[in-house]
Order: structure tokens, then C-alpha cells, then sequence
């Protein structure tokens, strides 16, 4: 499958042709649904942000900047929404998935518009439809790591000069907690409880509190790092994991962690590498070697294991028919 094509659209140059006026209903919009809801302001809304400012420099460049609550956007809303799908496929070379969730985001803006009164009507919602096929669109790889590829991650991350004891860290946690990076991006030193070994109540998708798990040989990671801190900023930063902006400590982003774990996957030589793959392999570990799909899903903080079967690697067509052998074997054996 070929890679995602990254193109970079919104310069702070292009940024700058926005109008005050639409970047500032916008603003006035997530604002209040940061209100609402805080905990996915950093993860959800960020990424609904990204997309709306695509929006807004499309609008500025494309249509003059033309109002959001203009008549003339209304009356051509549907082929305005259309042509900034065509952009998005063709020049921002997106997926039909993105698309889909850039159209979300444009229509939440309008739906809350409503809510609050501000229009009458939503300018393009059941009038335009939006991408096929979406759902069975492969947007980016899942790679489930097994036991050698995880040793040598590990070693990877000890011997190479590249890495730091917060890659250990990030890598060690993610695959022993089998927890988002959502909540790994919100691990605290005051809900660290060293002796469980688990950092308690941190918030996750959909503000969930969960657990956060590691083993014995992660405690002596954190126990050395912490040592490091006082070196550092004396742990004043609450956060686990920080980073040095301007002099000054503090917390580690978000996508930093990310790109963190993107460069701990060039060690078994995956350059699309995401955090999400460690979750998926250590699920699917769990369900290889116990064979319980609702140990997976308690362990995934899933509600039933019906999503936790998206998180098993599929078998090959050589292990379905080995396994078919294996069964056909044992059915003569036993007559």
C-alpha cells in the first residue's frame, strides 16, 4: 500500500488571508465546545481546529473570504462543500476518510450555528453527499509487533545514541498499559503510584478515567527518570513526560509524542510506524496467548469485544489452513 502523502496547505502566510470575521465565529464556536467538553481539547477539537482552518484558507483564497453566514455562501453552499471535497482529493492528495471528517467539522460549525441562533437553516446538511467506500478505505498500516521485534525495540532504545530514557518510557508504558497516547500524553506525577506500579484516574477517550499499568522493569525506568528530573526541573512540571520550550520546562506535546514513537519504529525499520500499533500489538498478544477475547477488551477499557476483534490480527490464508489441517487431523485420530 502506498504511504500518505503529507502536503503542507496552511503556512502561517496563508493563514494570515483569513478574515477577522469568519476566524472569529469560528473561535467564538470552539470555545464553547471547549467548555463542553475540556477533556478532548488537545486530541478531538485540535484536530477539528486543523481541519477548519484548512477550510477557512480554502474559503480565503478560493472565494474571496467569502462570509460563513453570507447569502451567497448559503445559495451555493452545496458546490462550494463539493469543490472543497475535489481540493482536498486531488491537491491535499486526503482519503475519503479525512474528507468525510473535514465535512464534520465544517458541519458541526454550522449545527451549534443553529443551536445558538445565529442562522436559520443548515446550508448543506442531507444535500451533499459524501465519499463512498470510506469505512473500507486503509488509511494507514497497522503493524502488530511480535516478541523479536519488540526485543529489539528495546534494545534499540538502550544502545542508540538517538533515543533518550523518555523513548524507553513512552514505548515501555504504551506496550505494557496497552492505553491510547491520549492518555499516555496525560500521565502526572501526582497520579503516579509507584508501589502498584499505576497512574490512577487519567483521562482518556471520551474523558473516561482509566488505569495506567507498567511492569517491574518500566518502575525502574520511571525511578531512574525521576532521579534525572531533579536535575532538571527538580520535578516542579506535573507531567511525566516534558520538554524544554524557551528555557522552560514543561509539559510534552501531544503530536511530539507521536513523532517520538514514529522514530522508535525505524528500529525494526517501520518509517509509518504510530502509537496505535502498540496498543494493537499488545491486545492482540494478550488474545494470542490466552485466547481470551474479553481479557482484550477489559484490558483495552472496550465496553464488549466486538471492537477489540478490529484490534486481533488477522490470520494468514496458510495459518487458516494449517489450523483447518490441525482440526481434521484430530477428528480421524478421534474415530
Amino acid at each position: 500500500m502506498a504511504k500518505v502523502t503529507k502536503v503542507r496547505y496552511c503556512t502561517p502566510e496563508k493563514l494570515a488571508l483569513i478574515s477577522k470575521e469568519n476566524k472569529d465565529l469560528y473561535e467564538k464556536y470552539l470555545k464553547s465546545s471547549i467548555i463542553k467538553n475540556k477533556d478532548v481539547e488537545h486530541t478531538s477539537y485540535k484536530i477539528y481546529k486543523n481541519y477548519f482552518y484548512q477550510f477557512l484558507v480554502f474559503i480565503a483564497e478560493k472565494y474571496n473570504n467569502l462570509g460563513l453566514y453570507s447569502e451567497d455562501f448559503f445559495n451555493n453552499a452545496v458546490d462550494i462543500m463539493e469543490d472543497f471535497m475535489s481540493f482536498c482529493s486531488n491537491e491535499l492528495q486526503n482519503h475519503k476518510k479525512v474528507i468525510n471528517t473535514k465535512l464534520s467539522a465544517v458541519s458541526t460549525f454550522y449545527l451549534w450555528s443553529m443551536k445558538r441562533r445565529l442562522i436559520n437553516s443548515h446550508p448543506f446538511d442531507k444535500k451533499l453527499d459524501r465519499m463512498k467506500g470510506a469505512n473500507e478505505e486503509k488509511i494507514i498500516n497497522s503493524y502488530f509487533l511480535n516478541d523479536e521485534q519488540v526485543k529489539k525495540i528495546m534494545r534499540g532504545l538502550l544502545n542508540e545514541k538517538k533515543y533518550d530514557t523518555q523513548d524507553q518510557l513512552i514505548f515501555s508504558i504504551m506496550l505494557d498499559s496497552a492505553n491510547r497516547v491520549g492518555a499516555i500524553h496525560k500521565l502526572t506525577l501526582s497520579s503516579l503510584d509507584l508501589d502498584s506500579m499505576v497512574f490512577n484516574d487519567i483521562r482518556e477517550k471520551r474523558g473516561y478515567k482509566v488505569e495506567v499499568a507498567f511492569s517491574e522493569s518500566t518502575k525502574d525506568v520511571i525511578e531512574e527518570w525521576l532521579e534525572m528530573r531533579k536535575d532538571l526541573d527538580n520535578l516542579q512540571v506535573d507531567s511525566l513526560f516534558i520538554t524544554k520550550q524557551d528555557g522552560q520546562y514543561k509539559q510534552m506535546g501531544y503530536t511530539t509524542i507521536q513523532n517520538r514513537v514514529r522514530k522508535i519504529g525505524e528500529i525494526v525499520g517501520l518509517s509509518d510506524f504510530h502509537a496505535h500499533c502498540v496498543r494493537k500489538s499488545k491486545l492482540n498478544d494478550i488474545y494470542t496467548k490466552t485466547g481470551d477475547l474479553m481479557l482484550a477488551a477489559e484490558y483495552a477499557n472496550h465496553k464488549g469485544t466486538e471492537v477489540t476483534k478490529l484490534y486481533i490480527k488477522p490470520k494468514s490464508k496458510t495459518e487458516i489452513r494449517d489450523k483447518i489441517k490441525e482440526l481434521s487431523n484430530k477428528e480421524i485420530n478421534s474415530k
